[in-house]
């Protein structure tokens, strides 16, 4: 990264270990949170954790909201943030229904008409920048971002709202073991930002705003590394996914985003195919256990394996987005059908139970 980017993040990231060090110790202790008992049972050993730190991203999601206001910046990013800050305050409320009910947590239907409304909104606001800095920028020629100048409002809001729950309910899945989260988003951001300021996509305070959470996010890999001391919960991993997907959706890119966050798409993947084999065949199953990650984890890899593996396919991922769009469509193509193939075949090396 630029210095001053560097710079950005670094500061965030000494600010985020004050916060994340506070709510553990001011706040942490109300809201300790078990594990799901239909989880691997070996997670039971780690015991009550506090949860629902994801409000230290929401502070920093609110803050970012208010130094763009106060000078005098453009608004779209304000719009995702903003955005991002109402999927986290969502997220906490989840969190503490959980810690006071057990682990069920807020009803579907009421979470998913929040996320909806919520999405539709920022796609509404968002959607003259996206038109006007495009058209300026790129002049729409490039694949995967000319098209989003030509949707239809009908198309515009539903394959928008696709990559926007996509996104947020890829990242709560994900979310399911030490420092998974973290990594993956990690990796995301950071070839976002690189690959959005090297086009020019964004302007410069919209790629600040994506380095402050960088910062938040090694602050709390610190606290969340195996053993986690803290976890982000809901409040995190809904206010996560709202920025990233808030992010390729004013960039233009958006059919970029499987490839950005391909992990969090096999997440989503693993329990839709497993919720429906289930029920067509009366109790079969694909996986061992779903999301994928728990699939590994009884194959017999270590928490930690998983993570470095996961994180490693999630950058492999976000390096074939820059095969398309820096050198072409065949070397994207290439890199993105032989991702596909390795994951597969770790599912099928993989799919004894040992654990």
């Amino acid at each position: 990264m630029p210095f001053s980017l560097t710079l950005v993040a670094l500061c965030s990231m000494a600010v985020g270990l004050g916060l994340f060090w506070l709510y553990r110790k001011i706040v942490g202790g109300r809201m300790n949170q078990a594990f799901r008992e239909d989880g691997p049972s070996h997670h039971l050993k780690k015991g009550r954790v506090p949860t629902g730190a994801g409000l230290v991203f929401v502070i920093g999601m609110l803050g970012i909201s208010l130094l763009l206001v106060s000078g005098g910046a453009d608004q779209p990013m304000i719009w995702v943030c903003l955005a991002a800050a109402l999927m986290g305050l969502l997220g906490f409320v989840d969190d503490r229904a959980k810690v006071l009910g057990g682990s069920a947590g807020l009803k579907a239907r009421f979470k998913f008409p929040a996320m909806l409304l919520v999405g539709a909104l920022l796609l509404f606001h968002i959607r003259p920048d996206i038109a006007a800095g495009l058209t300026q920028i790129m002049d729409g020629t490039i694949t995967g971002v000319s098209f989003v100048l030509d949707l239809p409002n009908w198309l515009y809001y539903a394959l928008g709202l696709f990559i926007w729950l996509g996104a947020i309910n890829g990242s709560n899945f994900t979310d399911g073991l030490d420092g998974l989260l973290g990594t993956t988003t990690l990796a995301s951001l950071l070839s976002m930002l690189f690959i959005f300021s090297t086009m020019k996509l964004l302007p410069d305070t919209d790629i600040l705003a994506a380095a402050v959470i960088i910062g938040l996010l090694i602050a709390f890999l610190n606290f969340n590394w195996k053993p986690a001391s803290i976890y982000i919960g809901d409040s995190g991993s809904l206010c996560i996914g709202a920025f990233v997907a808030g992010l390729a959706l004013l960039s233009g890119l958006w059919l970029y985003l499987g490839l950005f966050a391909f992990i969090w798409v096999v997440e989503v993947l693993s329990v839709m195919l497993q919720v429906v084999y289930f029920k067509r065949t009366g109790g079969k199953r694909i996986f061992l256990m779903t999301p994928i990650h728990h699939h590994f984890e009884l194959a017999g890899w270590k928490e930690t394996t998983v993570v470095y593996v996961f994180a490693a396919l999630q950058a492999w991922g976000c390096l074939s987005a820059w095969l398309w769009l820096m050198v072409g469509p065949i070397a994207g193509i290439a890199s993105s059908v032989l991702l596909v193939m390795s994951f597969i075949f770790l599912v099928l090396r993989y799919r004894t139970r040992v654990a």
